[in-house]
């Protein structure tokens, strides 16, 4: 695989994930007549229970749920022109702050039925039967990988069967679920690109990619660094800022500094063929932005360090466990891997002399 084509896959993957979590992007679900929130508010005004609501909304903003659930519950009983009249009202109320609570604008209700694509169906399959199967199928028949998605599926899991008027555990009960459903579905999206764009390129005889345990590292800090920016509050913040920081430097990484790692063993062995001269552009390029690449990582250190101060601070202690994981990474690509990328530059290029 040439430097050009290289970048273009990494870019593309590396981008999706940057992109979700800055941009406003919609994954057309929650503010769907037919979707989970717009449920949630049917059963709340049929069983009077408006608990069954405030788990969509943030704190700040129940006493506005209450208020426009019990002027709904008021109206409808009027007659039924009116029972439809406000509990449009409630619905469209509860979506827009749930919709402001994830820093999304709101568009109004959307209609049933909608094409949501495979994945998201396939997630909410997943959690009506307590099993992983639906989605495992839809990337299965993609020949996409699972592993971190899973995970985010046994939290929903372990927080599924909440008390119904424990709004704190339906919370952590929403959080879990659409922070699944939003990963589940950028992967997919994003994969089935990074495909397609593999596919209008064509194959190589010499593919230069990342090596799969070092690829899987990196794609459960995604994971886990995603979860932290969906935090409200301040972890939240600053996971954001260590993700902006990260962007550019990951897809660096992801470019050019850890692929020259999956020659290693050939290199090793002494296998050293012409074909492997197209790494030499990755490894002098390594070469020269190290410092820079140094640099960044000081960066991300303290936006980290930032992150563990409020994490313990708000007793969200995962992810002072996931900051430090970080950092330990980073010190291992300093001492490790970098080095090791550049060696294998650096014999490819004796033995082809």
């Amino acid at each position: 695989m040439t430097l050009k084509k290289s970048k273009t896959l990494m870019r593309l993957s590396l981008a999706a994930l940057f992109f979700f979590i800055f941009s406003s992007l919609s994954f057309a679900h929650c503010d769907g007549l037919d979707g989970p929130v717009v449920k949630a508010a049917r059963k709340a005004l049929e069983t009077k229970n408006v608990n069954l609501v405030l788990i969509w909304i943030q704190e700040k903003d129940e006493a506005q749920i209450r208020d426009a659930f019990q002027k709904t519950l008021q109206v409808r009983n009027l007659n039924p022109q009116a029972q439809e009249l406000a509990d449009t009202y409630f619905f469209e109320t509860l979506v827009r702050l749930h919709r402001a609570g994830e820093g999304e604008p709101y568009t109004g209700l959307k209609p049933a039925g909608r094409d949501l694509g495979p994945v998201i169906p396939a997630a909410d399959l997943s959690i009506e039967k307590n099993s992983f199967e639906p989605v495992e199928k839809v990337f299965a028949a993609a020949n996409l990988p699972t592993e971190h998605i899973k995970k985010l599926f046994d939290d929903v899991m372990a927080v599924k069967n909440y008390d119904l008027n424990n709004v704190e555990a339906g919370r952590k009960y929403v959080k879990a679920y659409v922070t699944f459903l939003h990963f589940a579905e950028e992967n997919y999206e994003s994969a089935l690109k990074n495909q397609e764009e593999k596919h209008k390129m064509g194959e190589t005889k010499m593919e230069i990619t990342i090596p799969r345990p070092l690829k899987l590292e990196h794609e459960e800090l995604h994971a886990q660094l995603f979860k932290a920016t969906k935090e409200e509050g301040e972890v939240g913040l600053a996971a954001k800022n260590v993700a902006k920081i990260l962007h550019n430097h990951f897809i660096k990484e992801e470019e050019y500094a850890i692929p020259p790692l999956s020659l290693l063993t050939a290199v090793s062995k002494g296998n050293v063929t012409s074909e492997m001269k197209s790494v030499l552009a990755m490894t002098d390029k390594l070469k020269s932005d190290l410092p820079h690449m140094l640099e960044e990582h000081k960066m991300i250190v303290e936006a980290l360090d930032k992150l563990v101060t409020v994490a313990k601070k708000e007793n969200k202690l995962q992810y002072v466990e996931f900051a430090e994981k970080l950092k330990l990474h980073a010190q291992t690509e300093e001492e490790v891997m970098y080095p090791a990328a550049i060696l294998v530059g650096e014999y490819i290029k004796f033995k082809l002399k």
